[in-house]
C-alpha cells in the first residue's frame, strides 16, 4: 500500500491517477483491517487528493476513502473532523462522478456509524434487562408483598402481588 500512497503524492497527473486506482484496488481486495497508522496516511494523501484539479483523482481519492472506511472501523472515526468537510464539498463539483463519489463515501461513513450505534443501544439495553432481571430476582427472594413501601404509584402493583 505505500508505493500506491507515493504514486498517489506525485507531482504529475498520470501518476496520482494511477496511484489512486492502484489504492482503491488493494483496498478492496483486501480483507485484512486497515492499521491506525496506515489509516491516517491514506486519510493524509487522499484529502489532499480531493483538493485535485482533475476529477478522476478526486473520484479515485473518494472511492479510495469509501473502502478504507470499511476495512479501518474505529480508526477512521478519528479522522471524522477533516474528512466530513471535504467530502461535502465534493458534493458541489462540476463532474457527476465526483458528486457521486462523494455521496457513496457520506452514505459508507453514516452507516458505519449507525452500526456502532445500534451496537452501543444493544448494549445499553442488555445491561438494562441485567439490571431488571437482578431486581426482579431480589424482589422475588423477598418473598413477601409488606417489603414493599406502598405509594400512590406502586399500589396496583403491591395490590397485584397480595392477589397472588
Amino acid at each position: 500500500m505505500e508505493g500506491a500512497l507515493e504514486l498517489a503524492r506525485a507531482k504529475d497527473t498520470k501518476e496520482r491517477m494511477a496511484g489512486v486506482e492502484r489504492l482503491h484496488e488493494l483496498l478492496e481486495a483486501s480483507r485484512k483491517s486497515l492499521s491506525p497508522s496506515e489509516t491516517t496516511s491514506l486519510v493524509d494523501v487522499c484529502l489532499d487528493l480531493l483538493k485535485d484539479n482533475n476529477f478522476r483523482v478526486s473520484q479515485g481519492a473518494l472511492q479510495a476513502l469509501a473502502s478504507a472506511a470499511v476495512l479501518s472501523g474505529d480508526h477512521f472515526k478519528l479522522h471524522f473532523n477533516a474528512l466530513v468537510p471535504a467530502v461535502v464539498e465534493r458534493l458541489g463539483d462540476a463532474k457527476q462522478p465526483v458528486r457521486d463519489a462523494a455521496r457513496r463515501l457520506l452514505l459508507t461513513l453514516m452507516e458505519g456509524t449507525k452500526t456502532q450505534m445500534e451496537a452501543n443501544l444493544f448494549e445499553l439495553n442488555r445491561t438494562t434487562f441485567q439490571y431488571h432481571l437482578v431486581e426482579l430476582n431480589l424482589l422475588i427472594q423477598l418473598d413477601t408483598p409488606k417489603a414493599f413501601v406502598l405509594t400512590p404509584e406502586n399500589d396496583i402493583l403491591s395490590e397485584e402481588i397480595n392477589s397472588m
